[in-house]
């Protein structure tokens, strides 16, 4: 079990409603200077909550 806190209604998602969070989060660490390769770190988030993706559709969700 992960130690990172759950968000209301986290489990009831879309694998899609998922990465696109996911990705809003990259996009905004990125806005703040906390991070500067957003494709880097929405690879290490997607690998760290266990969503596989395919390179294809990763590039999607980047353009």
């Amino acid at each position: 079990m992960s130690d990172a806190p759950v968000e209301d209604g986290s489990n009831e998602a879309t694998r899609e409603e998922q990465i696109r969070g996911i990705l809003a989060q990259v996009r905004e660490d990125v806005r703040m200077g906390h991070a500067h390769d957003e494709e880097a770190l929405l690879r290490q988030r997607l690998d760290e909550a266990g969503i596989p993706i395919a390179e294809e559709d990763l590039r999607l969700y980047l353009e």
